[in-house]
């Protein structure tokens, strides 16, 4: 194990010259990109933040006042970025094992990823780890300290990567299923992107191909999740019609990751667990009832409802009545009273939610 502690240097000196407001004070939810790349940060163990500032310098350092980040103030910050890379690597903790390099404008960066890089710099022995998603290097690298020198003797020519892509032997990529690491805000464009995708509160559709590849989910297992967000999409459409206001990305999500723990026991807990941990806790929720649900017959329909009954509407990647689907599990597993109980009761309950579904829309419910 590698002794020492890993910190950060967040970069966030800049004039902001490309975008129509200061970058470190764009609002993402109540905090602001810098409170925001400092608390991701705090709740990945990060031991010691350094946050370089310059241009607002002191207003940074007020925002970020009881943070328990280090301000320092480069007063070369008009030479550009490499100047605030130097100052922060100048002033690393004697005990430093290694280093992140994170810029402000790429505030939504997870704790799951920053953990990931961790793990990966402590298990590969290598010295430059970039997090790597959908085949595009991202950001933010960690640097082993072995490297201070080099980065301090370093010209600024060509900036930090230049420096860094000279040691490609002791490098690694990290497969990471977060698309913030190659997300930045130059640009109003960038941040209006960056802000929609926070709101969005649950992974695209492509994140969720990243994360199931993440978790060496076979492709019949994937095949079948994307049936199952397909009609469960269908479900929703028509209860949208209705003026039901279910989350649409939630449930598009949780239907394409519900069986990203298949075959492992519990496994729609277990989902609902690597949910959570990535960050998605609301989508883990609607995993975690996709096999076993109480069906509130007055209540409205939820998420959960919807995906629990698309799932079981699905054999493979067929979509099948609820009465073939009953009959199919019966005739597989009908043969232990135990699970037969189990089986009548599941499809039971997606019988109650059709009916739910039935009344809210006032017609029969079409799927397939």
């Amino acid at each position: 194990m590698k002794s020492g502690k890993i910190a950060s240097i967040l970069l966030a000196a800049g004039y902001s010259s490309r975008m129509y407001s200061f970058k470190p004070f764009l609002k993402f939810g109540e905090l602001t990109a810098v409170e925001k790349a400092v608390d991701t940060l705090k709740s990945a163990e990060i031991e010691e933040i350094i946050v370089v500032v310059g241009y607002r310098g002191s207003e940074v350092a007020d925002k970020l006042r009881d943070s328990g980040a280090v301000c320092l103030w480069n007063e070369n910050y008009s030479q550009g970025m490499y100047s605030s890379v130097l100052k922060g690597v100048e002033a690393l903790d004697k005990d430093v094992k290694a280093f992140f390099i994170m810029p402000v404008d790429m505030p939504l960066i997870k704790k799951h990823t920053i953990n990931l890089i961790k793990k990966e710099y402590l298990k590969s022995g290598k010295g430059i780890l970039y997090p790597v998603y959908n085949e595009k290097k991202g950001h933010p690298p960690l640097i082993d300290i072995k490297y201070r020198q080099a980065i301090l003797s370093g010209s600024g020519e060509g900036g930090l990567e230049k420096i860094l892509s000279s040691f490609p032997e002791d490098s690694a990529n990290v497969f990471v299923f977060d698309p913030t690491v190659i997300m930045d805000m130059d640009t109003k464009e960038d941040y209006d992107a960056l802000s929609s995708y926070y709101y969005l509160g649950a992974p695209n559709r492509n994140e969720c191909y990243a994360i199931l590849k993440g978790y060496n989910v076979s492709e019949n297992v994937i095949s079948h999740c994307a049936e199952v967000a397909r009609v469960s999409l269908g479900i929703l459409e028509g209860l949208k019609r209705c003026g039901c206001a279910l989350d649409a990305a939630a449930l598009e999500a949780a239907a394409m990751l519900h069986d990203i723990a298949k075959g492992e026991k519990d496994h729609a807990i277990k989902g609902a667990m690597i949910l959570k941990e990535i960050g998605y806790e609301n989508v883990g929720h609607i995993i975690s009832t996709h096999i076993d649900i109480d069906v509130d017959g007055k209540g409205e329909i939820t998420e959960n409802e919807v995906l629990y009954l698309a799932d079981k509407l699905v054999s493979g990647t067929k979509t099948m009545s609820l009465k073939d689907r009953r009959e199919q599990s019966v005739k597989a597993f009908g043969g232990d009273t135990e699970i037969l109980d189990k089986i009548n009761k599941r499809f039971d309950d997606a019988a109650r939610i059709i009916k739910k579904i039935e009344k809210t829309t006032g017609k029969g419910l079409i799927y397939g």
